[in-house]
């Protein structure tokens, strides 16, 4: 077995040469490996990739996404960007590799989406804080029985199409009602311009309102997320076998964009919207603080112009305003991030305690 480190400077090579091309599955795809390669908060020598191999045989890996605390050169860390284990030859691997990648971003790691399983086994070193946040706010605006029972119950995963059927039919009855809420919503939405990159008034508006935030993204962050994701919409011409890899990659559909949002003339707020197979969420978001209401209905607006299934904030002033508010859901429910702070960056997440929905790697998907 052999343990191989590729750095941020290497994965353009990396992925042209025969390792990557013969080892199966495949520790990260070609977008993937292109994004990281233009992130702007990473040193060509930083690690970007950790995996153990044998053979032609992935069998552990650990990524790690170089960044910056309060968007700070002078304050480096890195998130975990992926943590996977090969389920018959790894599992002695497991917190081995991850301590490599632990020591080799000097011990200054956090993760901002944690699943129960990973911070049962971080809680375990001691080496990390888990700050508890506010709970998040998803609200359904249409029927999606088909993903949601299945998923709860997989026992009944057989029952896919029936279910599907019924969605169907029960967002047909509600027609009425969502041209209803749409309408209302309409009246009261400020001002939006679509938009796939910033300018200057805008790098400007971002940097101000992000005072209190840990890694405190630039617009030029934002934009290289948006140009560099790491899915990409399935086409008719994706081969019929596609590359395999342990992570989701190909969707059925992925947008992202940005929303630029003014009130008299005035900019208010900026948006990041991204819309994942009918599932919409807001990775990023700026507004000043007396404008949350006009942040919220224009949120509203989007979801319903796009046709979202869905939509997810954790946003607190936003949270609250969507709880205290009318709204165009059918139903709501509170969702849990869980976040693991390292010991080296405890006091620098007091002083900027601010985790934008889309922090770490989450922009990406």
């Amino acid at each position: 077995m052999q343990i191989t480190e590729i750095k941020v400077g290497e994965l353009s090579d990396f992925i042209a040469g025969s390792l990557w091309q013969n080892i199966a599955p495949k520790p990260l795809t070609l977008m993937r490996a292109i994004s990281q390669s233009k992130n702007p908060r990473a040193l060509p020598e930083d690690v970007a990739l950790i995996i153990a191999h044998e053979d032609n045989t992935l069998i552990a890996l650990v990524g790690l996404l170089p960044d910056y605390i309060h968007g700070e050169a002078g304050q480096p860390a890195s998130s975990n960007s992926c943590w996977w284990i090969n389920p018959k030859k790894g599992k002695h691997l497991a917190v081995p590799i991850f301590l490599k990648a632990f020591a080799l971003c000097n011990q200054r790691m956090f993760m901002t989406d944690c699943t129960p399983h990973t911070q049962n086994i971080m809680e375990r070193t001691h080496w990390f804080d888990f700050p508890d946040t506010e709970p998040g706010i998803r609200g359904f605006l249409k029927f999606n029985l088909h993903e949601v029972i299945p998923a709860k119950f997989p026992v009944l995963r057989k029952l896919k199409s029936l279910l599907q059927l019924s969605d169907e039919f029960l967002n047909f009855a509600l027609i009425p009602y969502r041209l209803l809420k749409s309408n209302r919503i309409r009246k009261v939405a400020p001002k939006a311009e679509y938009r796939t990159t910033l300018n200057a008034e805008l790098y400007l508006f971002i940097e101000k309102h992000s005072m209190n935030e840990f890694t405190r993204r630039s617009g030029a962050d934002l934009e290289w997320i948006i140009k560099n994701p790491w899915i990409k919409e399935k086409t008719s011409t994706q081969p019929v076998a596609p590359v395999e890899y342990p992570f989701s990659h190909l969707v059925d559909s992925f947008r992202q964009y940005f929303v630029h949002i003014s009130y008299a003339g005035q900019t208010i707020g900026l948006l990041f919207i991204s819309i994942r197979d009918g599932h919409m969420k807001v990775p990023y978001v700026y507004f000043q603080e007396d404008k949350a209401e006009c942040m919220v209905n224009a949120i509203y607006h989007e979801a319903i112009v796009q046709k979202a299934v869905t939509l997810t904030v954790f946003n607190p002033k936003l949270v609250r305003r969507i709880s205290l508010g009318s709204h165009p859901f059918l139903f709501r429910k509170k969702v849990k991030r869980l976040i693991a702070i390292s010991n080296q960056l405890s006091d620098l997440y007091q002083s900027y305690p601010a985790i934008q929905d889309g922090d770490g790697d989450v922009a990406f998907t």
